[in-house]
C-alpha cells in the first residue's frame, strides 16, 4: 500500500509549487516567530478555512522550511538549532493529531512501509490474537471476542499498540518497553514518542546535508539565504546565553559550582560517575564541562577537576595532562575551535542525546537514590513523591518528573511544573537555599550594628 502522509508532516514531498523570493523571506520571518513564541500551529484545516487559503497556509509552512533548511546547512551549530526547534514542532504535531492512520502513516515513512504494522495485520499475517497472546487488559473495543464493558471505552492514541521490527527501536527494546514476537516489537505509541523524535530529526539532518549540496552548487543562493541565517545565529546567540549566570539572578561572583546541593541530579550523577569509573562518554564531558563552566568554574578550575577525576592524569604530572586535554576545555570557553562561547544543552537536548538522569537511569535505581539521598525525610513524602515520579517517568514526561523530584527536594514548585534546563534548576534551588539564608544574615548584621 502506498503511505499517504498528513499535510503537517514536513518532510512530506510537496510536489511542484513557485514561491518568489519576497514571500520566501516572509515565509521563513513568520516560521521563525512562531518557532520563538512556541506558538502550537495549526495541524489540520479548520472548519472556518477555505480550501485555498488552506494550500496558501501549507505553502508558506513548506516555502518557510525550506529557506531554514538552506539557511542553516553550511553550520552545523546552527543545523542543530534548526533540528531541535522542527524536532519539537514535530513531537507536538504527532502527538496531538487526532488520526491513528496518520500517525501509522508517518512512522511508515520514518521506519519503512515494511517495519511497521498495526495489531490486526499482525493478527492477520501469524493468526493470532496479540491482546489475548499477551494477556493484555488494554483491549481495543474493537476485538469484541475478548473484550469485556470493562475495557469496552475509547483508547486515547497513545495508549494504542503498534507493531515495529525490534531492530529499528532498539533503545525502546533494551528499555524493555516492549513484547517480542516473531521479530515483531509491540509496543504502546506513547512508549516509542521519543525515538520516533529522534528518527525524524535523524532524517531531518540527511535531508539538510543534501541542501547542504545545494548551496554548495549556486553561490548565489548563499547570498540569498543570508539575511535569514543571520537571523537565525542571532537567536541561537540568544538562546545559548540565556544561561549566563549574570543573568540568573545568582548574586555577581557567587562560585555556584562549589554547592553542589544546587547541582540537578543529571550533574551529580555524572560526577559520581566520573569518580568512580575515572571516564563519561563524549557528550557527557561536554554536558558537565559546559554546565560547570556555565555555573561559575574557570578554565584553570576545570583542568584541576579533570585531572582530580580523569583516568586519563595516570602517570601524568598536572602540566602534561593539561597539554593532552586543555584544547577540549578551551573550546568549551570559546577559547580554541571556532571561538563559540557553548552553553549547557537543553534538557530536550539531553533527554534527545546526551544524560538524562530521568530518561535514561533504571527506574529502580533512581527510586534507590532518592530513597538514600533523602532518607532524614518523612518516610510516606518520599514514597508518594517517588510514585509520582515513576509514573511520569513511565509516560516519558521525564522533564515533569524533574520538577516534581525539585518539589520534593525544596518544597517549592517549578514554574511550568516542569525543568527546561540544568542551569535553571541551579539557579531555582540556589535561590530556595541560599538567596534566602544570606537576605536573612544581613539582615540579622544590619539588626546587631545598629543595637
Amino acid at each position: 500500500m502506498s503511505v499517504v502522509l498528513p499535510d503537517w508532516y514536513i518532510l512530506k514531498d510537496p510536489g511542484d509549487i513557485t514561491i518568489d523570493v519576497n514571500s520566501w523571506y516572509k515565509f521563513a520571518d513568520t516560521r521563525l516567530e512562531r518557532f520563538l513564541s512556541e506558538d502550537l500551529w495549526i495541524i489540520q484545516k479548520p472548519t472556518w478555512m477555505s480550501n485555498e487559503e488552506w494550500i496558501e497556509t501549507k505553502v508558506q509552512e513548506i516555502g518557510g522550511h525550506f529557506l531554514l533548511r538552506l539557511a542553516v546547512a553550511k553550520d552545523p551549530r546552527l543545523t542543530s538549532w534548526l533540528v531541535e526547534v522542527e524536532g519539537d514542532l514535530f513531537e507536538f504535531r504527532f502527538v496531538s493529531s487526532i488520526n491513528f492512520d496518520e500517525k501509522i502513516q508517518v512512522l511508515m515513512d520514518l521506519y519503512g512501509e515494511d517495519s511497521v504494522k498495526t495489531i490486526d495485520k499482525i493478527d492477520e499475517i501469524f493468526g493470532v490474537d496479540i491482546y489475548k497472546e499477551f494477556n493484555l487488559a488494554d483491549v481495543p473495543p474493537r476485538k469484541k471476542s475478548y473484550s469485556s464493558g470493562k475495557f469496552g471505552g475509547k483508547v486515547k492514541d497513545l495508549d494504542k499498540r503498534i507493531a515495529i521490527k525490534f531492530f529499528k527501536i532498539p533503545s525502546v527494546v533494551s528499555a524493555k518497553k516492549v513484547l517480542l514476537y516473531q521479530g515483531w516489537a509491540i509496543v504502546r505509541l506513547a512508549d516509542i514518542r521519543l525515538a520516533v523524535k529522534r528518527e525524524f530529526e535523524k532524517d531531518l539532518k540527511e535531508v539538510i546535508e543534501k541542501s547542504k549540496m545545494i548551496v554548495d552548487k549556486d553561490s548565489s543562493l548563499e547570498v540569498t539565504v543570508k539575511p535569514i541565517k543571520d537571523k537565525i545565529d542571532e537567536i541561537a546567540r540568544s538562546a545559548r546565553l540565556s544561561g549566563d549566570l549574570s543573568r540568573l539572578g545568582i548574586d555577581a561572583g557567587e562560585e555556584i559550582f562549589t554547592k553542589p546541593e544546587t547541582f540537578p541530579p543529571c550533574i551529580r550523577d555524572l560526577i559520581s560517575v566520573l569518580q568512580a569509573k575515572g571516564h563519561l562518554s563524549h557528550v557527557e564531558n561536554w554536558q558537565l564541562g559546559t554546565y560547570l563552566k556555565r555555573v561559575g568554574m574557570s578554565i584553570e578550575e576545570q583542568y584541576a577537576f579533570w585531572y582530580r577525576n580523569s583516568v586519563d592524569n595516570v602517570g601524568m604530572s598536572f602540566d602534561e595532562f593539561v597539554n593532552r586535554v586543555g584544547y577540549q576545555i578551551r573550546h568549551i570557553y570559546g577559547k580554541a575551535g571556532g571561538g563559540i562561547d557553548y552553553s549547557p544543552p537543553s534538557c530536550k537536548t539531553c533527554i534527545d542525546g546526551y544524560f538524562c538522569y530521568w530518561a535514561h537511569k533504571k527506574l529502580e535505581d533512581l527510586s534507590e537514590d532518592i530513597r538514600v539521598g533523602l532518607a532524614d525525610r518523612n518516610t510516606d513524602v518520599v514514597e508518594k513523591a517517588i510514585e509520582d515520579i515513576s509514573r511520569l517517568i513511565i509516560n516519558q514526561r521525564f522533564q515533569t518528573a524533574c520538577a516534581r523530584y525539585f518539589n520534593l527536594l525544596t518544597g517549592w514548585r517549578m514554574g511550568g511544573n516542569r525543568v527546561n534546563h540544568m542551569v535553571n534548576y541551579s539557579r531555582q534551588v540556589y535561590k530556595r537555599f541560599h538567596s534566602k539564608k544570606q537576605k536573612d544574615g544581613e539582615k540579622k548584621k544590619e539588626e546587631t550594628e545598629e543595637g
